[in-house]
C-alpha cells in the first residue's frame, strides 16, 4: 500500500551502492504536437543524481531533431526526494503522490516550465497482489526482459497537469492529463530490458496505464504479455488482466497502434491511436533507449492523448540488430 511518505527516499541498506530512486513526469501540449519528459534518478548511497529534461515537437527520428534536451549527471544528490532543487535548475515539491509541483529554468535560457500535477486517484502499486492480480505469475517467469527497474518499490498515479512552458522563446499553455511514477530499490542497469509503457487518457472519465513485454524479431516489434496495468474511471481504480496491442513502426518509432484491454471485472475497452509526436530518448539512462511519443487516441467518438514508449536495453538491441548479434532472428 502506497502512502504519502512514499514520495520521500525509502529505508535502505546504506552499503548498497545500486540503490536508486526515480521520478518521472511526462507532459503534453497536444494541439502543438509537443511532448516533454521530466526525469530524476537519485543514488543517495553514492551521493549523486541524474536529471534528464527533454521537450520535442512533432516527429524527431534523430536526437538532433529534438527541440530541447538537457541531461545532467553527477549532480549532488538531494537530502529529500519529496522536496528538492537540483543544480540543473529543476525544483520539485511533492508532499503526496497525488501532488507534484515542478519548476525548471535552463541555465542558457532555452527552456523553462512551471507545472502542477494533481492526481485523480489513490496510487496504483504493481507490487501489491491486492492491486495487481498478475504479480505472482509475472515474477515467476524470471524473464530477463523485465530488468530490475520496477521489481522493487513503485507507484503510478494518473492526474491533471497544468502550467506553462517556454521553449526557445515561444510560450505554451500546458493543460493535459497524464501519469507520473516513482520507483525505488536496487538497480543494476543491465541492458537486457524490453518493455512497453503505455498511457491512454480521456480526462477524469477514463484513463489507462499498462506495461507490456516487447519482442523484436528481424526488426519487427511485437507486444507480448501484460506485466501490469490499471484503468481509472472517475477516480476508481481497477487492475487490468489482459492487453492485446498491435502497432506499425518507422525507424523503431511507433506510428499508430490498436489497443484492446480487459480488466479484472471482465470489462473490455478498445482504443485506436495515431502518433502526433515521437523521438528516441537516449539521455535518461546510458544503458537504455526509449522510443517514445504521444498518441491521439479514439475511444468511440471521444478523443484523448497518451504517452507510448518502447523501452529497450542497448544490449538487448545489439543482440538482435548488430552485426555481431547472436539472436538476429529474435529471442530464443
Amino acid at each position: 500500500m502506497i502512502t504519502d511518505v512514499d514520495t520521500e527516499f525509502h529505508p535502505r541498506d546504506p552499503e548498497d551502492r545500486t540503490w536508486t530512486e526515480t521520478m518521472f513526469l511526462p507532459f503534453v501540449v497536444p494541439e502543438e504536437g509537443i511532448f516533454g519528459n521530466v526525469y530524476v534518478l537519485a543514488r543517495p548511497n553514492v551521493g549523486v543524481a541524474t536529471s534528464s529534461i527533454l521537450v520535442g515537437q512533432g516527429f524527431c527520428p534523430q536526437p538532433y531533431d529534438v527541440d530541447f534536451t538537457d541531461p545532467q549527471v553527477h549532480l549532488p544528490c538531494p537530502t529529500s526526494f519529496a522536496k528538492f532543487s537540483l543544480e540543473n535548475g529543476l525544483t520539485v515539491d511533492a508532499p503526496t503522490p497525488g501532488q507534484y509541483d515542478l519548476s525548471y529554468r535552463n541555465a542558457l535560457g532555452a527552456c523553462s516550465f512551471d507545472l502542477a500535477f494533481r492526481g485523480l486517484h489513490d496510487p496504483f502499486d504493481p507490487n501489491d497482489p491486492e492491486q495487481n492480480p498478475l504479480l505472482a505469475t509475472d515474477r515467476a517467469t524470471g524473464d530477463t526482459r523485465h530488468g530490475d527497474e520496477w521489481e522493487n518499490g513503485h507507484y503510478e498515479v494518473k492526474g491533471h497537469i497544468t502550467g506553462t512552458l517556454e521553449l526557445r522563446g515561444r510560450r505554451y499553455t500546458v493543460d493535459c492529463y497524464e501519469g507520473m511514477d516513482h520507483s525505488w530499490g536496487p538497480r543494476t542497469e543491465t541492458g537486457t530490458r524490453s518493455v512497453a509503457w503505455m498511457s491512454v487518457n480521456f480526462g477524469p472519465e477514463l484513463a489507462m496505464h499498462l506495461a507490456v513485454l516487447l519482442d523484436l524479431r528481424d526488426g519487427r516489434v511485437t507486444y507480448e504479455r501484460l506485466r501490469f496495468g490499471f484503468v481509472v474511471e472517475h477516480g476508481e481504480v481497477t487492475p487490468l488482466v489482459d492487453a492485446r496491442i498491435t502497432a506499425e513502426h518507422t525507424q523503431m518509432l511507433a506510428m499508430n497502434n490498436h489497443i484492446v484491454v480487459t480488466d479484472a471485472r471482465g470489462r473490455s475497452w478498445e482504443f485506436f491511436g495515431t502518433a502526433i509526436s515521437s523521438h528516441p530518448w537516449y539521455s535518461f539512462n546510458p544503458s537504455h533507449v526509449s522510443y517514445q511519443g504521444v498518441f491521439r487516441y479514439h475511444w468511440g467518438d471521444k478523443v484523448g492523448y497518451g504517452e507510448a514508449a518502447d523501452i529497450y536495453g542497448l544490449d538487448y538491441l545489439a543482440e538482435r540488430m548488430s552485426r555481431h548479434g547472436r539472436d538476429r532472428g529474435g529471442r530464443a
